[in-house]
């Protein structure tokens, strides 16, 4: 049995949609008794709309590593921010940068502009915000920006892990990681050997942490530089992996 778990944007869905070639070869690969999991930085309800009629994940690898779930969307593991430290956080940067804050399986937000689509709920108070805090992301606008925005956070927020993906910035409780999520899947369905698949900076911990790594030809030189095969799409990635 093979197991490959996906980055979900840039990786999975490009401009809102999935490549018919990537849907039908998750599926054959499934039928053969094979998982496919996720592995995002989305909460499970920016997820679940997207993929439903599409796609049906093996398991969840959700807010990069902070929440772990099974086929059938039960906790395998979870990492949580405190509420305090989410207040000090907002404190710091809501002037700055449009925040989005994972909860409770939700995203909350003070913004009602962009989103692409993203269900979110908008609050008006920190108050609003009820159950388990599991990450906090950010708009840094441009890239270069967010690689500095994420020193800064490490320096002011010890407690906090930045994780960059081009312009966003995924923050989760320190040594929380989409990794520490690979190592999560593999000891609960005590598997010895698991691929990866992922396009940005925020998936570097996964394919340093998975048996057998995979990115794009477009991503990041520093991705490729790290992955075992450099391919055209996931279509082409399972191909190579039921050949390993």
């Amino acid at each position: 049995m093979q197991v490959l778990a996906s980055d979900f944007d840039g990786t999975l869905l490009f401009n809102g949609k999935f490549r018919e070639n990537d849907l039908k070869k998750i599926k054959q690969f499934q039928e053969k008794g094979h998982l496919f999991g996720l592995c995002s930085g989305r909460p499970f309800m920016g997820i679940n709309n997207v993929c439903k009629g599409y796609l049906d994940f093996d398991f969840y690898i959700l807010c990069t590593g902070a929440l772990v779930l099974n086929k059938n969307q039960e906790v395998i593991f979870k990492s949580t921010i405190t509420k305090q430290i989410l207040e000090s956080f907002y404190k710091q940067y809501k002037d700055q940068y449009p925040i989005f804050i994972q909860a409770n399986y939700k995203i909350y937000t003070f913004e009602k502009e962009g989103g692409e689509g993203i269900v979110r709920e908008y609050i008006s108070s920190l108050d609003e915000v009820n159950g388990d805090i599991y990450g906090i992301s950010m708009n840094a606008i441009t890239s270069e920006n967010a690689a500095q925005v994420c020193q800064e956070i490490k320096t002011l927020f010890p407690e906090l892990m930045p994780h960059q993906n081009k312009e966003y910035i995924d923050i989760t409780e320190n040594g929380c990681s989409k990794g520490l999520g690979i190592k999560k899947i593999k000891e609960a369905f005590n598997i010895s050997t698991i691929a990866g698949i992922g396009d940005s900076y925020n998936d570097i911990s996964m394919l340093e942490t998975v048996d057998h790594s995979f990115t794009f030809h477009d991503s990041p030189e520093c991705i490729q530089e790290i992955v075992d095969h450099v391919v055209e799409s996931v279509d082409e990635a399972i191909d190579i992996l039921l050949q390993l």
